[in-house]
């Protein structure tokens, strides 16, 4: 039976299946209920205002070639971020397939190790962005297009010498093609035209024992892809320039060259070698429910041992030529393949080096650099288990397959974890952008956001909350105006915002879109999870939140509540294709509505919200947020609810908030001008609060 089920997992099909089993498991098993991340706004809006004939604009500033990519996935997929997801999934997929082509194609005999390569490429851990799918389908559309053009040359060397080589020119055009179709939509594999050397030198040196004679014949066939590289990298430096990264030169390093070579360094390491420490379980939940962590250690525990049983099952039956041999055309794997890896690894990061970009596989958005790493990093280690199988002993084929085992299945868990983070921070923006609606159920065009640091939603910049933004409060706009913005006022004050001042001009532009307003239509908006999300001013500085950084405490004097459109009716809506939308009353939703009821001045409104949100269990987080409501109560003369929620703060804060409730019961004195209900001891409630005064 064992010999039966080895046999069955020789099949041709079963290795392209197994590794589309193994995509699947790392990226897709949380598919359904992602959404779009960072960039992938921006370009979804894009798609909603001007369908896929906007995209050339929109790219023109950077990329201009790589408009194909986004005009086709659009045209296919549409609006739906599932789509998107799937696509994406295929992609990595494709690309895995071509990478372990390209692996067979130059040792044939090395089955074994082409698999390994294949298997860690596909679940590398270095890499975070998966789920940004829009914008991560142009880097993988860009590489698969690199790994056909790797493997087309390779054919056309071993092609059979034909008339004028036309055999040959048959696979180096569309070689040649779309190896320059991958540069000038992308310059991340740049890079790889090492690589294509090193691979057309040993293919030669397979075929031909003479060095002299395929040194010559290599450079031959190397001159046209030299030509094309030289004539992308002219048009890139000399005649489109940097538009958005300036060269590396001794300023910018901002430090000596060596310390700078040695950053460079470290970033390979832990590209190459530190993120394998992700495939190690986290045993513990972290911020993360129990339940999914026993879910988490389940999928990491199954897909070991799924992996190793393949592997072991596969070796059982196993054609492959031993580790330490050489196969009939003279080809040794080990040398050849790690001279490969290492001139991959040493050339694939100078695109982003050379514009002083830091690769970081800690950072969801920096990590994405390790796309030209990915292929080389997997050939390395499967040059490692290559010579580790060299060890005579008995159990030395089994120790590999579970060590690849142990590096898949672990790096399937981490990609499951990271998924769940990416499913969060969707939640949360979901979550945001609901509770930003019942506040402002309208914007004046023109409105300015300014925001605190999130780091609830990492994943998203300003930019990414901007095109949100606009898809919400005006989704019929169809221009290239922009009605609204959102700042991080960390990362825009003194930039895009010259400074926090009455009447100052705002111009932003953003690749082909452009919003004008000017300082005096700001609102200031605060968000630190689990309180609710805040629309502040300066007119009440006794109940603004306590986690209120100082930098957005200085924009208050600036926060015009004019800009929101009290009464629109109906309210702004998310696209409804991308939210799940829950109207399931709330703590946040109820107090939302009640400051929403208190701008307009509907005292009795927000007594009637506070009654409805202190019946339900769910309460605040953030104790402030109690402050509209004891003012609703004043207001509307219900005395003794004001004076229940007020003793309750006062008790749940020790005493800390009694000068605070005192101003609030003062001012509701003063406003009402003394129309109070004479029989209530209204001084005799006020003294509790009051006996500082």
């Amino acid at each position: 039976m064992h010999k039966s089920l080895a046999s069955k997992t020789r099949s041709p099909l079963v290795v392209p299946i197994s590794l589309l089993v193994v995509c699947v498991l790392a990226y897709g098993l949380l598919i359904p209920s992602l959404g779009f991340y960072w960039d992938d706004l921006p370009y979804a809006l894009v798609y909603h205002r001007f369908g896929p004939s906007g995209y050339p604009a929109f790219v023109a500033s950077d990329r201009p070639y790589s408009a194909w990519v986004f005009m086709g996935l659009t045209w296919l997929l549409g609006a739906q971020p599932m789509g998107y997801h799937v696509f994406g999934l295929l992609l990595y997929w494709l690309c895995v397939l071509l990478f372990w082509g390209l692996v067979r194609q130059l040792w044939p005999s090395f089955e074994q190790e082409a698999l390994w390569a294949a298997l860690l490429f596909a679940i590398y851990p270095g890499f975070l962005g998966q789920p940004k799918t829009i914008i991560y389908n142009h880097h993988f559309s860009a590489m698969a297009l690199y790994l056909f053009s790797l493997i087309a040359t390779i054919r056309a060397i071993q092609a059979p010498s034909g008339r004028g080589g036309q055999r040959a020119w048959l696979w180096h055009l569309p070689a040649i093609l779309t190896m320059s179709l991958s540069q000038f939509t992308i310059e991340y594999y740049v890079g790889w035209e090492a690589v294509r050397f090193a691979a057309v030198w040993f293919t030669f040196k397979r075929q031909d024992s003479k060095p002299k004679r395929h040194w010559v014949t290599a450079l031959l066939h190397l001159a046209p892809y030299w030509l094309a590289t030289i004539a992308f990298l002219i048009w890139r430096a000399l005649i489109f320039r940097f538009p958005t990264y300036q060269p590396v030169g001794s300023e910018s390093m901002g430090v000596a060259p060596i310390v700078w070579l040695e950053n460079i360094f470290a970033q390979v390491v832990d590209a190459v070698f530190l993120a394998w420490g992700r495939a190690l379980p986290h045993l513990s939940s972290q911020d993360y429910s129990r339940p999914f962590w026993l879910v988490y250690l389940l999928l990491t525990l199954v897909s070991i041992i799924l992996t190793f049983l393949f592997l072991y099952l596969r070796s059982r039956n196993s054609s492959d030529t031993p580790s330490n041999a050489v196969d009939p055309a003279g080809n040794t794997f080990g040398w050849q393949a790690l001279v490969m890896s290492l001139v991959g690894i040493g050339f694939a990061g100078w695109p982003f080096w050379l514009v002083d970009l830091q690769l970081s596989i800690e950072s969801h958005f920096r990590s994405r650099f390790t796309l030209a790493f990915i292929p080389w990093v997997a050939l390395l280690l499967a040059v490692l288990l290559h010579y580790l199988g060299r060890i005579r002993f008995p159990w030395m084929k089994i120790i590999n397959s579970a060590l690849v085992a142990v590096l898949v299945g672990g790096s399937i868990g981490w990609h499951f974890w990271n998924a769940n983070f990416y499913r969060n921070e969707w939640m949360e923006v979901q979550g945001y952008f609901q509770q930003l609606i019942h506040r402002a159920p309208g914007l004046e065009p023109g409105t300015i956001l300014l925001i605190n640091d999130m780091p609830s939603i990492a994943l998203y910049q300003d930019d990414s909350l901007t095109a949100l933004l606009n898809w919400t409060y005006a989704p019929e706009n169809k221009s290239h105006t922009l009605d609204y913005v959102m700042y991080y006022l960390s990362v825009r004050l003194g930039l895009d915002l010259p400074a926090l001042e009455p009447g100052l001009p705002i111009e932003k532009a953003y690749r082909s879109l452009h919003f004008s307003s000017s300082t005096d239509h700001i609102l200031v908006v605060h968000y630190q999870p689990p309180g609710c999300v805040r629309v502040l001013d300066g007119s009440n500085p006794d109940r603004l939140p306590l986690s209120l950084p100082e930098g957005l405490r200085a924009a208050l004097p600036l926060s015009n509540f004019n800009m929101i459109k009290t009464d629109q009716s109906p309210p702004a809506q998310p696209p409804a294709h991308l939210f799940e939308l829950s109207e399931a009353p709330n703590w946040c939703f109820s107090f939302q509505d009640a400051e929403l009821a208190a701008q307009r001045g509907d005292w009795p409104l927000v007594a009637e919200i506070g009654d409805q949100a202190y019946a339900r269990q769910d309460q605040a987080n953030e104790l402030t947020e109690h402050f509209v409501f004891i003012d609703g109560y004043l207001r509307a003369g219900r005395f003794e609810r004001a004076y229940e929620v007020s003793n309750m703060l006062s008790e749940r804060t020790q005493g800390e908030f009694d000068g605070r409730i005192c101003s609030l019961w003062r001012s509701a004195e003063r406003d009402l001008g003394g129309g109070f209900d004479l029989e209530v001891d209204f001084e005799g409630m006020l003294t509790r609060f009051c006996s500082s005064d």
